[in-house]
């Protein structure tokens, strides 16, 4: 039981540490580098949103394992892929909104450099990243829940359990503060590159289980599997959790997840902030940053 704690636990928690971390490192060094240019004080958003999205999201994953059973019986019994497709969508639309929001200096077009930065788009865009973890820990953390409530009253593995849950929770917090550290340890150009591009793959990731969700629940047709990786990179791997948790890596995806995976790639993609992160890099590589 103690392994099968640290597997459970460490896959749960690692896309909630991984996201988190990724939206710091993002909002770090875009703030970094906005300094180097005439942007108000006011874009240099503080921590305070991640105390704000931790404890939501703590409360209403404790709700959601509360009311689980609930939630599995409605719409005949396919609520829980029902409600689990739509906590993926709203994080993906959340995330497409992350990158839009980002207000871009440098672009000569923006309402940024015509109009200043209105607090209502900073706003906004807090709220957003706020949304997103909280998603992400009500997602995860009430799988936690479950999984510690059927084992809690076994008082022979209880003990084993938790130091399994212990060392996983461990792992996949470890594993995020050196994603951090690792973004943030890059030039600054690297970074917002790096940044951006995993933030697009991360949108993409959630539309694909979403889609994934709702044809388990039929209420998407089935569409042929595109390929199968599995002999390449296990997902029952450590490697390939990490995997799934980074870029949403899937060894047999359908092609309708394929095509929800590039749909949301491309929305972030699209975005001023993606384009304002390349043509930045090439200005702070000039200036020698």
């Amino acid at each position: 039981m103690f392994i099968n704690a640290v597997v459970i636990v460490l896959q749960e928690i690692l896309e909630a540490a991984l996201m988190l971390s990724l939206l710091l490192a993002f909002l770090r060094y875009f703030n970094e580098v906005t300094t180097l240019s005439a942007v108000p004080r006011a874009l240099l958003l503080r921590r305070r949103w991640t105390v704000y999205s931790v404890v939501l999201g703590v409360v209403f994953a404790w709700l959601y394992s509360v009311n689980l059973g609930t939630i599995s019986e409605a719409f005949d019994y396919v609520g829980l892929e029902v409600a689990n497709a739509a906590i993926h969508s709203l994080s993906c639309l959340f995330l497409v909104a992350i990158a839009w929001l980002f207000p871009v200096p440098f672009d000569e077009e923006s309402d940024a450099k015509k109009e200043g930065y209105p607090s209502i788009r900073i706003g906004m865009l807090t709220l957003s990243m706020v949304i997103v973890v909280m998603l992400a820990i009500l997602r995860e953390g009430s799988e936690i829940m479950q999984f510690a409530g059927g084992i809690i009253g076994q008082h022979q593995s209880g003990l084993s359990v938790l130091y399994g849950g212990l060392v996983g929770a461990g792992i996949g917090i470890s594993t995020g503060v050196l994603l951090y550290f690792g973004l943030t340890g890059l030039p600054p150009s690297w970074s917002l590159r790096t940044c951006t591009l995993l933030l697009a793959l991360t949108a993409g990731n959630m539309a694909a289980q979403a889609v994934l969700l709702l044809t388990q629940a039929d209420w998407l047709p089935y569409t042929a599997i595109a390929w199968d990786s599995g002999a390449l990179l296990d997902e029952a791997s450590v490697l390939g959790q990490l995997s799934y948790a980074l870029v949403g890596y899937e060894s047999t995806p359908s092609w309708l997840q394929v095509a929800a995976y590039v749909v949301g790639v491309l929305a972030v993609g699209m975005s001023a902030t993606t384009r304002f992160a390349w043509r930045i890099s090439k200005s702070l590589q000039l200036r020698g940053v």
